[in-house]
């Protein structure tokens, strides 16, 4: 066994060395190096909103559920015929919440329950802007100091040229940047290598007054649409020539 042993340890070791004799040498190449500019870039273009979108509700309590509802929904009821004397199609007006609840009265060590509440809202969208403020006006008339009227805002409908317009000034700005940097580097702007893209809306906010916003003989709710603006912010990355 002990001669064994012997025998297999001078096995191994002229293994090794005779791997160690070889004459073979090993390159290892790294990755060169990418020559290149990186720059971010950035557009915007402001425009007018075209569409107006604002939340009406209904909040009535009674002292018993079917009270409740059916006061709530004569007022629904004069709110959509306002509505729709105004020019607003089915499609455009849609239900966001409807609730009933217990109304409680917490005086006292047991809350006791006093009625019912019930609340309907919807969400309106008006396609003509410069009719919203009668169309909001209208129906909180309609719906007497039983309306709330809030997340009101404005959008464009279709932006797709404004996003167009935004992405050409981002990279051209870009580009504008990168041939700066390069020019003193001293060398030139090659092809772009990648581009990436992050868009973005930025709605301006408004002010509405809260319930009972109008009455017969007040003057028209001042709402203003302000500006959107569409921004497009990029980064870009250029090869460098010589």
């Amino acid at each position: 066994m002990k001669r064994i042993a012997l025998v297999a340890i001078a096995l191994v070791v002229a293994l090794v060395a005779l791997a160690c004799g070889t004459d073979k040498t090993t390159v290892v190449n790294s990755p060169t190096t990418q020559r290149g500019v990186t720059v971010t870039g950035h557009g915007e273009v402001v425009a007018q909103p075209d569409t107006g979108f604002f939340q009406v509700g209904v909040q009535v309590q009674a002292a018993t559920v079917a009270a409740a509802r059916d006061a709530a929904a004569t007022v629904a009821d004069a709110v959509m015929k306002s509505l729709k004397a105004n020019g607003i199609a089915d499609a455009d007006i849609k239900t966001t919440n409807y609730s009933i609840s217990p109304a409680y009265d917490y005086r006292g060590t047991t809350p006791k329950v006093t009625g019912y509440a019930v609340s309907n809202t919807v969400e309106v969208k008006v396609r003509k802007v410069d009719t919203f403020s009668k169309v909001v006006d209208d129906a909180t008339v309609a719906g007497g100091d039983s309306i709330q009227v809030q997340a009101v805002r404005f959008d464009v409908a279709d932006n797709s040229k404004l996003i167009d317009q935004a992405r050409q000034a981002a990279v051209a700005d870009a580009r504008t940047k990168a041939e700066q940097l390069a020019k003193l580097g001293g060398g030139s702007l090659g092809q772009p290598i990648s581009i990436n893209e992050v868009q973005s809306t930025r709605p301006q906010p408004v002010a509405v007054a809260g319930k009972g916003v109008a009455s017969s003989t007040d003057m028209a709710v001042p709402i203003s649409s302000g500006s959107n603006t569409v921004t497009v912010d990029i980064s870009a990355t250029w090869d460098l020539g010589s």
